[in-house]
C-alpha cells in the first residue's frame, strides 16, 4: 500500500503544489482547505504523514495537531508555516510535531521531510543524496548514499532538520557556531539572532537527547559563551 499524506492548508495553489509533488512520488494524497474537513478525515482515516498549516480558517492547526497526538499518534506531522506563525511552529514542535516546513519551501525540502516521516514509521525512505563524498568527524560517520549518521556505528534515527544540523556541525568541528549561521546553513534562510535561536534551541534539544541515548558523551553539542553552539570532537 502506497504511503498515505494528508495535507491541509487554506491557500489552493500550496495545496495543488504539495499535491503534484507527492503524487509523482507514487504517494496516496488527501487534500483539505479547513480544520474541520481535515478533523472529518480523520475520524475515518488514518494518514501516514500529515502536512499541516497552523494558520487556518475556523479550526485552526494546533486543534488538529492536539487531534493527531491524542487519536492518531502514528501519525507523523510536519508544520507547514510562515514567518508570522514561527512561534507557534517552535511550540508544535516541543509537542511532537517531527519537523516544520517554512514558507515560501522548495520540492527537496517538502520531499525530504515527508520520506523521512515515513521512514520514522520503518517503510522505505525516499531521502535525496545532498552530499556525495563520506564523512568521518570523531565518533561521527555520514553514509552519503543511504543519507545517514552513524555515532560509534550506531545508526542515528534523525528528522531531515535534525540531520542536516548534525551536518552542520560535521562539517565544522570545535568551531563555535551562532543560531542564525546555523539555520542559514541548514534552512537557506536568515533571521535575526533572537528569532533563530528559538528555533535552533528546539532541535539542538532533541538532537541532544539522541546523541545522548547513543552515546557515553552527552556533551558532544556544547553550548558556549554567546548562546553559540560547538561539537566538541577530542583531537
Amino acid at each position: 500500500m502506497n504511503p498515505r499524506i494528508l495535507i491541509v492548508d487554506d491557500e489552493d495553489t500550496i495545496r495543488y503544489f504539495l499535491k503534484l509533488e507527492l503524487e509523482q512520488q507514487n504517494y496516496a494524497v488527501w487534500d483539505v482547505a479547513t480544520g474541520e474537513q481535515a478533523l472529518k478525515l480523520l475520524k475515518t482515516n488514518t494518514f501516514d504523514v500529515a502536512l499541516l498549516d497552523l494558520r487556518l480558517p475556523g479550526m485552526g492547526g494546533q486543534e488538529i495537531m492536539r487531534y493527531l497526538t491524542e487519536h492518531s499518534p502514528q501519525t507523523s506531522v510536519i508544520i507547514i508555516t510562515a514567518y508570522a506563525t514561527l512561534n507557534s511552529a517552535i511550540d508544535a514542535l516541543k509537542r511532537g510535531a517531527c519537523d516544520y516546513i517554512l514558507k515560501p519551501f522548495n520540492t527537496e525540502e517538502v520531499l525530504s521531510s515527508v520520506a523521512d516521516g515515513i521512514a520514522n514509521k520503518g517503510q522505505q525512505s525516499f531521502l535525496p543524496n545532498r552530499d556525495s563524498q563520506a564523512l568521518i568527524v570523531g565518533p561521527l560517520k555520514l553514509d552519503p548514499k543511504q543519507r545517514q549518521i552513524y555515532l560509534n556505528a550506531t545508526p542515528l534515527k534523525l528528522t531531515p532538520t535534525e540531520f542536516d544540523l548534525l551536518l552542520c556541525f560535521m562539517k565544522a568541528p570545535n568551531t563555535a557556531l551562532d543560531s542564525g549561521a546555523i539555520l542559514e546553513t541548514i534552512r537557506g534562510y536568515r533571521l535575526s539572532e533572537t528569532e533563530a535561536r528559538g528555533i535552533v534551541r528546539v532541535h539542538i534539544h532533541r538532537l541532544r537527547r539522541k546523541l545522548e541515548t547513543t552515546s557515553l558523551k552527552p556533551s558532544l553539542i556544547t553550548t558556549v559563551q554567546g548562546g553559540r553552539y560547538l561539537l566538541a570532537i577530542e583531537a
